[in-house]
């Protein structure tokens, strides 16, 4: 074998490593489309999954007070320091419902002594949300008033709109089914990414 023939085959040789390592390169950055579409899938899957457990946590409170409950709105006055921590609660005005069951025990508006109410009063009222500032809270809120050890109190504030017209027991189903649908989406969206990712894997090695 002449020198001139090894030399040929040599370089043969060193082409065919260098396309093959060329391939093997062009496959590995293929992968990351796949990697990146099951990643994504996961993702979703994760921010449904905890959405779900959000939503079934807030039933869970409130299933104690369906149809036990009234829902008044409540206008921000001020701050006031928070009872436990070194944060503050906001104070907001609102108006008792025109129910003469209100009278029957004492209202605890966070801010004073409880005293016997009159239907449809005018209130102001600790909200139960914390923070650092004016800024942290609603202008508008919801507040959930029940009847808690004999006294009427404001048990829960939030965002205007989020009680609706009062916590029954239909809105605790509600809430359960969306936090099953979330769920179920949840999963869905993970094992869609996870599919659609090895299909687009196999496609393009």
């Amino acid at each position: 074998m002449t020198e001139e023939t090894t030399d040929r085959q040599e370089a043969f040789f060193a082409f065919d490593d260098d396309d093959e390592q060329e391939r093997g390169r062009a496959r590995r950055s293929i992968a990351w489309k796949p990697t990146a579409v099951g990643l994504l899938g996961l993702l979703l899957g994760l921010v449904l999954a905890v959405g779900a457990a959000l939503t079934w946590d807030d039933s869970r409170k409130l299933a104690g007070y369906a149809d036990r409950s009234w829902v008044i709105s409540g206008q921000y006055q001020d701050l006031t320091n928070d009872l436990r921590t070194k944060t503050w609660n906001p104070v907001y005005r609102g108006v008792l419902p025109a129910d003469e069951a209100v009278t029957e025990q004492p209202f605890d508006s966070g801010l004073a002594d409880p005293r016997v109410p009159e239907a449809g009063e005018e209130i102001v009222f600790r909200g139960t949300q914390t923070g650092s500032g004016e800024d942290d809270f609603h202008q508008e809120a919801d507040a959930l008033l029940a009847v808690e050890d004999g006294t009427l109190q404001v048990v829960e504030t939030a965002e205007a709109g989020e009680f609706g017209d009062g916590i029954t027991a239909g809105t605790i189903a509600w809430q359960r089914v969306q936090a099953a649908l979330l769920l179920l989406a949840g999963l869905g969206a993970a094992a869609g990414g996870v599919w659609f990712a090895r299909r687009l894997y196999r496609r393009e090695r």
